[in-house]
């Protein structure tokens, strides 16, 4: 069980509780609605198989590479999971979001890791970028 805040949000200071999906071989797919990242060593992993293969996902690999952190889609364990310095889950509603604890248990520091604070702070910048966004207003109206 995931233990997660969605970030800039008046929830801030709640607590949510999620699960994660495992295949077949006893690796981690995704949550319902959001797909798993996990630091460890300098480096990032999210699943490559049985997941979502969503917006918000392909958005982080693509900020972790402006950041100059390698990350790359690929086999996620629970144990590896456990094991990670940071942990955190990507959303279309939430952006990214920190994950707190697993089974009870803190990640890291059971505080968001600086990666996924730059992380955070990054992907909320790029909704300003010109290069990254379209403000509603720019839109073409209907016909």
């Amino acid at each position: 069980m995931l233990n997660h805040t969605p970030p800039n949000s008046p929830l801030m200071s709640q607590t949510f509780y999620s699960l994660v999906l495992v295949d077949g071989a006893g690796n981690i797919t995704e949550g319902p609605g959001f797909n798993v990242f996990a630091l460890k060593e300098g480096g990032v992993t999210t699943p490559n198989v049985g997941v979502l293969e969503g917006i918000t996902r392909l958005t982080a690999l693509e900020l972790l590479a402006e950041l100059d952190v390698p990350a790359a889609p690929g086999p996620l364990s629970i144990d590896a999971l456990k094991a990670a310095e940071e942990v955190f889950v990507t959303s279309t509603a939430g952006g990214v979001m920190p994950v707190g604890r697993i089974d009870g248990a803190p990640v890291g520091e059971g505080a968001p890791g600086e990666l996924t604070r730059r992380l955070t702070d990054l992907y909320w910048e790029k909704h300003t970028d010109p290069a990254w966004s379209v403000a509603v207003s720019d839109l073409p109206g209907p016909g």
